[in-house]
């Protein structure tokens, strides 16, 4: 069995796949599963010299939003043959800010189901058409840790540890076993406060004004919200923190081989490629040509399951939603996410009782969670104990920054104890962070219209 591959799902990305593949070689992935999702030009022809060196095995999946079928397969079908699986997309790079080696990094969290690893976004560094230099030398421009978006993360999986993936960041996880970040506190979901001290991922999200066109142009893999040009507004506002540390790393595993070369932002895809093509292959039992990937029916029969909860909440529904939850905590009694919708339907119908109950069963399978942390503040909020709004909040806090709703809560909580200075502060560190959509939300308009 091989320690660690990589999954990824492409259409239409042949060009960017040398320098990625190239990347994570010198990085010590072992393997390489990609899934061709109807590219113009195959996958298999593209990447032929990597296929018939054996680090690369190719399946196709047709059809539109694939990913979390492309993901499920990879995880049926090769989960046996790689101790960890780590799924990222075309622009996403790991980055270990502590060693040269992935799979050393990765030894402390053989206990745990899965690592959970900041993604941060990168702008186009004032690039209007793609640079010939690459996306790690091209793209050295990100927003601050801060940045709302820097608080998605991508997994690293045992596959034998997981049930299913739940969204491109997420996944679940068998009874008894869940995901970490890199300070060992627990991830339920796919937003986890930023921490980048010692791993990260660099996420060239927009490329250059002309690639961010075609990306428009083409679409989503997974069945997310669209691309927009608000998203690319939005991470352009912010991108102002300057980071090298992709092409820092290249460097730091060169010169622990022993080599004299030197890295330059012009001769960067040279020197990765040849050092790439130098390395042997480990062994792996996978043929290069996977065949046809089959999505599995059953997966889609969940997915559209799970996608009832929300519908019957934005419907208004909600006795019907919480009977829906609660059908889904004896399905799953293990996942904590269940218990935390269910008690929040029921917030929502002011059954306090049971959505205190509700909560309790959570922080019992996962104590300190900040899943159900997230819960509490809302709940105790509702019942206006506001004094212990500010103590869970500042218990929330101590895993990471608070979300911008979690800023606002905790700001009026202080406001109604009596600590406006406090509030204000709060409010004004805010308010900047702000959309304007943001501020037709409620609870940021009652934050605004209270907060003095």
């Amino acid at each position: 069995m091989m320690y660690l591959s990589l999954c990824l799902i492409v259409k239409d990305e042949n060009s960017y796949l040398q320098e990625w593949l190239d990347y994570h070689i010198l990085l010590g992935v072992e393997h390489f599963w990609v899934y061709d999702n109807e590219s113009s030009i195959p996958v298999k022809e593209t990447l032929k010299p990597y296929l018939d060196s054996g680090w690369v095995t190719v399946h196709t999946i047709e059809g539109k939003g694939r990913q979390l079928f492309a993901y499920d397969h990879c995880l049926r079908t090769h989960g046996s043959d790689s101790r960890w699986i780590g799924f990222i997309d075309t622009d996403e790079f790991i980055i270990p800010r502590q060693g040269i080696s992935l799979a050393e990094f990765l030894k402390p969290f053989e206990s745990f189901g899965g690592l959970g690893i900041s993604s941060l976004f990168f702008g186009s560094g004032g690039n209007k058409i793609r640079p010939d230099v690459g996306q790690i030398a091209g793209y050295q421009w990100r927003g601050p840790d801060t940045l709302s978006l820097n608080r998605l993360v991508k997994m690293i999986v045992q596959p034998e540890k997981v049930i299913l993936p739940i969204s491109p960041h997420s996944f679940l996880f068998k009874e008894g076993w869940w995901c970490v970040n890199e300070s060992g506190l627990r991830v339920d979901a796919q937003r986890f406060p930023c921490h980048v001290e010692k791993i990260q991922v660099n996420h060239y999200y927009t490329r250059s004004e002309e690639e961010w066109a075609k990306k428009l142009s083409r679409g989503r893999g997974d069945a997310g919200d669209p691309y927009s040009d608000i998203r690319w507004t939005r991470i352009h506002q912010f991108t102002n923190v300057k980071d090298g540390s992709a092409v820092g790393v290249i460097q730091k595993i060169l010169d622990h081989s022993g080599s004299h070369l030197k890295v330059t932002k012009n001769n960067l895809l040279k020197v990765i490629h040849r050092v790439a093509m130098e390395k042997t292959h480990p062994p792996c039992v996978s043929p290069a040509d996977g065949g046809i990937a089959v999505p599995r029916e059953e997966l889609a029969e969940y997915y559209n399951e799970v996608a009832i909860g929300p519908d019957l909440i934005e419907a208004g529904r909600l006795p019907e939603a919480r009977d829906f939850y609660a059908r889904q905590i004896s399905k799953f009694p293990f996942d904590v996410t269940r218990y935390t919708n269910m008690a929040f339907v029921c917030l929502k119908l002011g059954d306090y009782q049971t959505t205190w109950s509700l909560l309790a069963q959570a922080w019992r399978i996962a104590p300190q969670s900040l899943f159900v942390l997230y819960g509490m503040i809302d709940y105790f909020y509702t019942i206006g104990d506001f004094a212990k709004v500010e103590k869970t909040s500042l218990l929330a806090a101590a895993q990471g920054e608070l979300e911008h709703v979690g800023i606002a809560t905790l700001a009026l909580a202080r406001w109604k104890l009596g600590k406006k200075e406090e509030a204000r502060s709060l409010t004004q560190s805010l308010i900047p962070l702000l959309s304007e959509s943001d501020r037709k939300e409620p609870l940021f308009k009652e934050l605004l219209e209270t907060v003095q």
